[in-house]
């Protein structure tokens, strides 16, 4: 496995790792905990960015292999990557929803509400499970020659 996408990955499994923790937090305490808050904002950031850090990683050694373009924005590295093989059509539709809500958490940092933060880490977070597993599983699938995947 190309070594890059095994490093963002490793990455990737620590922060889910980290917002599972934040999972187990109650409700009121999450609310009214700014320095929980805060660490889970930073931790869905990092876990995002680690999952468009990947799909970057792919388009760059699939390229020439295949028909696909160098993105523009965040969701065009899912839209990508669906093209690519690694995700389906519906998988692709969450992805760009995410590349959406980082785009929020990075820039419209204040306008993050409380009650959205809770939900993505309740109903969304293994979203990044499944979005390793289908990275493994095309990589495994579409193994490159030594030389190009390092």
């Amino acid at each position: 496995m190309d070594e890059r996408i095994k490093e963002h990955l490793k990455h990737l499994n620590k922060y889910y790792l980290l917002l599972l923790e934040a999972q187990k937090v109650p409700h009121d305490v999450f609310i009214n905990d700014p320095i929980c808050r805060g660490s889970s904002e930073r931790f869905l950031q990092l876990a995002i960015e680690s999952c468009l850090n990947i799909g970057n990683r792919l388009i760059s050694l699939y390229q020439f292999q295949r028909s696909i373009s160098a993105p523009e924005t965040y969701a065009d590295i899912f839209r990508e990557m669906q093209k690519l093989g690694v995700v389906d059509q519906e998988f692709e539709s969450s992805l760009i929803k995410m590349a959406g809500f980082h785009n929020r958490l990075v820039h419209l940092y204040w306008e993050i509400d409380t009650e959205v933060i809770y939900g993505f880490i309740h109903e969304n977070l293994e979203d990044f499970k499944k979005f390793e597993q289908l990275v493994v599983q095309f990589l495994n699938e579409n193994r490159m020659e030594n030389n190009l995947s390092k």
